[in-house]
């Protein structure tokens, strides 16, 4: 079976085919769902930021340039609108900085004689995930945003400075000083 790029697909949209944003929300809503859940982690924002990336892509998809890459365009529109939803509360320290559990969802194999994950990991890397939520939310925006599409989302650099619109020195050198921050408010906490 072949598979259809997500960029054919897009340009399928752009030429009225709603079953191909179909597809593409198959492939990217859970993607996209993290991305935007480590932007304003409330679930209830997450899920309408992502609905309304997919609804912008539909109704915009004349937008999308030919040869650019879809998921590049699709981050743009979510972070652009995790930007809004934030601006309109002005709360971006308080959106992050939320009580509850950053929801990871990374398990290891457990342990090696039961094959289930042992409690006291689970319970260590749960904490560990709550801090890294917490102290992201102590970070200027521009260097939180490079640090979730780097680390969590895996981009390279080149496509985040595409998606944030400024140069690559720029993104390498949010990232070196968002890591710094990051790792001083955890030091802060005592967690090295």
């Amino acid at each position: 079976m072949v598979t259809v790029s997500d960029e054919d697909l897009v340009m399928a949209v752009q030429a009225g085919d709603t079953d191909s944003l179909g597809v593409l929300v198959g492939r990217w809503e859970q993607p996209l769902f993290r991305f935007v859940y480590r932007m304003l982690p409330r679930r209830d924002d997450a899920h309408d930021v992502c609905q309304e990336t997919f609804l912008r892509i539909l109704k915009r998809a004349d937008r999308y340039r030919p040869g650019s890459r879809f998921s590049t365009w699709m981050y743009q529109i979510a972070l652009n609108l995790c930007r809004d939803r934030a601006r309109r509360r002005k709360r971006w320290g308080l959106i992050l900085s939320d009580t509850h559990a950053f929801d990871e969802r990374s398990h290891d194999g457990g342990s090696p004689a039961t094959g289930r994950p042992d409690p006291a990991a689970e319970a260590e890397r749960s904490e560990l995930a709550a801090a890294v939520h917490v102290a992201l939310g102590e970070i200027p925006p521009e260097q939180r945003e490079v640090l979730i599409l780097k680390e969590f989302e895996g981009l390279k650099f080149k496509e985040i400075a595409e998606i944030l619109g400024c140069p690559e020195s720029t993104v390498k050198s949010r990232m070196y000083y968002g890591l710094n921050g990051l790792r001083t408010v955890l030091a802060r906490r005592g967690i090295e």
